[in-house]
This record gives C-alpha cells, sequence and structure tokens, in this order.
C-alpha cells in the first residue's frame, strides 16, 4: 500500500516575506559598512591633517630657533637694513611674510657648493601656506626662492614679536633677534592655531640691536 506524501512549496507571501526581510538585511549591512568606511576616511584626512601640522611647525621650528644675524643682498647688492624682513603681503603674501636667514643647514664635509646658511621665508599663496628658501643667502643671481607647501586652507597668517621687556610687538623694527617668534595660522571652518618659538635673540637691547628710524 503506497503512502501519500505531501509536498507543500513556499506561499507567495512566504517568498515575498523572505525578500523583504532579505532586502532590510542587505541595506542595513550595506548602511554599516558605508559609515565604516566614512569613518575610516575622516580617520585618515584626520591623521594626514595631522600630520602636516606637525611638520610645519617641527620646520618653523628648526628655522626660528636657528635664525641668525646676517643681512640679505638684493640684485643690486644693498643689504636688508635688519635681519628680519616682515611685513603684510611681504614675499608677495596674501596675508602677513617673513623672510630670515637660519645657520645649521647640513652640508657634510661641504660636498655642496653651498654654506651651511639658508635663507628661508613663510607666506600664504592660493590660500596655501608656503616654506620658502634658497640655496644661496643673497640675492644676486635673481632666482626665485623654491616653495614647499605645507597645507591649504589658510585665511589669515600673523606673526608677533617677544622683546626684552617680554611684551609681544606686531612689528619688528630692530636690528637684532627677538625673543620668540608668535606664529598664529587661521583656517577655514577652524580654530585658530597659534605657536610660539624661541630664537636665539634677546629682545633686541641690552647691546643687541638698536631701533630702526
Amino acid at each position: 500500500m503506497k503512502r501519500c506524501v505531501s509536498q507543500q512549496g513556499f506561499t507567495l507571501i512566504e517568498v515575498l516575506l523572505a525578500l523583504t526581510i532579505l532586502s532590510v538585511v542587505v541595506m542595513a549591512t550595506h548602511q554599516i559598512l558605508e559609515s565604516t568606511l566614512n569613518a575610516q576616511q575622516a580617520s585618515e584626512e584626520t591623521i594626514a591633517e595631522m600630520e602636516q601640522f606637525q611638520t610645519a611647525f617641527r620646520l618653523m621650528d628648526q628655522d626660528f630657533s636657528q635664525m641668525t644675524k646676517r643681512e640679505v643682498r638684493n640684485e643690486a647688492g644693498d643689504f636688508s637694513p635688519t635681519y628680519i624682513i616682515h611685513g603684510r603681503y611681504e614675499l608677495e603674501s596674501q596675508y602677513d611674510g617673513i623672510a630670515f636667514v637660519r645657520d645649521g643647514w647640513t652640508n657634510p664635509i661641504s660636498l655642496l657648493p653651498r654654506s651651511e646658511l639658508q635663507a628661508v621665508g613663510y607666506r600664504v599663496r592660493e590660500e596655501k601656506l608656503e616654506r620658502l628658501y634658497r640655496v644661496y643667502v643673497d640675492q644676486l643671481d635673481g632666482t626665485e626662492p623654491r616653495a614647499q607647501v605645507l597645507f591649504d586652507d589658510v585665511e589669515d597668517l600673523t606673526f608677533e614679536f617677544l622683546d626684552d621687556k617680554l611684551k609681544w610687538k606686531k612689528e619688528w623694527q630692530v636690528k637684532a633677534l627677538p625673543r620668540a617668534i608668535a606664529v598664529t595660522i587661521q583656517r577655514t571652518d577652524a580654530e585658530p592655531l597659534r605657536r610660539v618659538f624661541l630664537t636665539p635673540g634677546r629682545g633686541g637691547k641690552g647691546g643687541e640691536g638698536e631701533e630702526l628710524p
């Protein structure tokens, strides 16, 4: 005697319900994956930005801490009146610009045809903070300085100078080196970044320098 086996398939409602659940799971998984990727990208951008800041401030610290009392000659052979050239729109900057000479530019056993002095500067061009430098200190050959972009989205750049009375000045008209230099960088949609860098100077008084007219 044969037994009848009931073979009942899925109903249309059950299939639609399963597809609905599957689509919800797939959508939730996609959203989680997208959120994870966005978080990873934001984290990588933040890390890259912090590395840019660290590089920029490390270079500034090296430059300002090794600043030296050396005038620069222009193409006409005239010396600059101060050791620090600074001002609004100096170096063709959108904001403040600064230039000076630093020591300690490594030249092992004089292999390269240059000294260990380096003319450096900082400016903002096209919203980008740039570090400028010359192979030779004086500008007698008329060559343009080389530019290294440190980071972008800069809305303002200012410098302040600490004198011998521990007072901050927005201008430096003394033929001497300040005690320290403060750099303030304003970036788009961000809090201002202010860093203070010590220099080898004593603030301009005590026989080190004199006020310029």
